[in-house]
Protein backbone atom coordinates (compact mmCIF):
# COMPACT_ATOMS: atom_id res chain seq x y z
CA UNK A 1 0.00 0.00 0.00
CA UNK A 2 1.77 3.24 -1.02
CA UNK A 3 2.00 6.30 1.21
CA UNK A 4 0.30 9.40 0.11
CA UNK A 5 2.56 12.09 -0.61
CA UNK A 6 1.82 14.89 1.85
CA UNK A 7 1.54 11.99 4.59
CA UNK A 8 4.68 11.10 6.59
CA UNK A 9 5.29 7.21 6.71
CA UNK A 10 2.69 4.83 8.39
CA UNK A 11 0.50 8.52 9.05
CA UNK A 12 -2.73 8.51 8.13
CA UNK A 13 -3.30 10.46 4.64
CA UNK A 14 -4.36 14.67 4.74
CA UNK A 15 -6.29 15.87 1.71
CA UNK A 16 -4.00 17.06 -0.80
CA UNK A 17 -2.53 20.80 -0.75
CA UNK A 18 -4.20 23.32 -2.49
CA UNK A 19 -2.98 27.06 -3.70
CA UNK A 20 -4.87 28.97 -1.56
CA UNK A 21 -6.58 29.33 1.44
CA UNK A 22 -10.57 28.49 1.55
CA UNK A 23 -12.54 32.01 1.99
CA UNK A 24 -15.09 30.12 4.60
CA UNK A 25 -16.00 27.73 6.67
CA UNK A 26 -12.36 26.35 7.85
CA UNK A 27 -10.32 27.09 11.11
CA UNK A 28 -6.76 27.10 11.80
CA UNK A 29 -5.19 24.78 13.97
CA UNK A 30 -5.74 27.81 16.58
CA UNK A 31 -9.00 28.44 16.30
CA UNK A 32 -9.89 24.63 15.91
CA UNK A 33 -7.78 24.09 19.59
CA UNK A 34 -9.78 26.89 21.04
CA UNK A 35 -13.32 24.99 20.07
CA UNK A 36 -11.71 22.05 21.31
CA UNK A 37 -10.13 23.15 24.65
CA UNK A 38 -6.79 21.97 23.42
CA UNK A 39 -3.50 23.39 21.67
CA UNK A 40 -2.70 23.58 18.27
CA UNK A 41 -0.24 21.05 18.25
CA UNK A 42 -2.92 18.78 19.85
CA UNK A 43 -4.82 19.70 16.90
CA UNK A 44 -2.40 18.73 14.61
CA UNK A 45 -1.69 15.36 15.94
CA UNK A 46 -5.16 14.86 15.48
CA UNK A 47 -5.27 15.71 12.19
CA UNK A 48 -1.98 13.41 11.24
CA UNK A 49 -4.02 10.67 13.22
CA UNK A 50 -7.45 11.13 10.76
CA UNK A 51 -9.44 11.83 13.74
CA UNK A 52 -9.93 15.25 12.29
CA UNK A 53 -10.18 16.02 8.51
CA UNK A 54 -8.04 19.18 7.34
CA UNK A 55 -6.58 20.26 3.68
CA UNK A 56 -2.63 21.20 3.74
CA UNK A 57 -2.79 24.83 2.10
CA UNK A 58 1.16 25.44 2.18
CA UNK A 59 2.85 25.48 -1.28
CA UNK A 60 6.02 23.04 -1.86
CA UNK A 61 7.86 20.95 0.43
CA UNK A 62 7.50 22.93 3.50
CA UNK A 63 6.15 22.46 6.97
CA UNK A 64 2.32 22.08 6.60
CA UNK A 65 -0.24 24.47 6.86
CA UNK A 66 -3.66 22.95 8.17
CA UNK A 67 -6.91 24.58 7.48
CA UNK A 68 -9.62 22.38 9.13
CA UNK A 69 -13.52 22.61 8.22
CA UNK A 70 -16.01 23.84 10.88
CA UNK A 71 -17.89 20.84 10.38
CA UNK A 72 -14.80 18.21 11.11
CA UNK A 73 -14.35 20.47 14.21
CA UNK A 74 -18.07 19.90 15.04
CA UNK A 75 -18.48 16.11 14.04
CA UNK A 76 -14.97 15.72 16.25
CA UNK A 77 -16.79 17.16 19.20
CA UNK A 78 -19.89 15.05 18.84
CA UNK A 79 -17.82 11.76 18.54
CA UNK A 80 -15.95 12.60 21.49
CA UNK A 81 -19.47 13.75 24.02
CA UNK A 82 -19.80 11.33 27.13
CA UNK A 83 -23.31 11.11 27.93
CA UNK A 84 -23.65 9.73 31.54
CA UNK A 85 -26.08 7.23 32.24
CA UNK A 86 -26.97 5.81 35.59
CA UNK A 87 -25.25 2.82 37.60
CA UNK A 88 -28.15 0.29 38.37
CA UNK A 89 -27.86 -0.53 42.08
Amino acid sequence: MGVHPTSLEGERPVTPRTAAAPASGYLTTGQAAARIGSTPQHVRGLIRAGAIEAIDIAKGRVRPRFRIPEAAVAQYLAAATVIPQEIAS
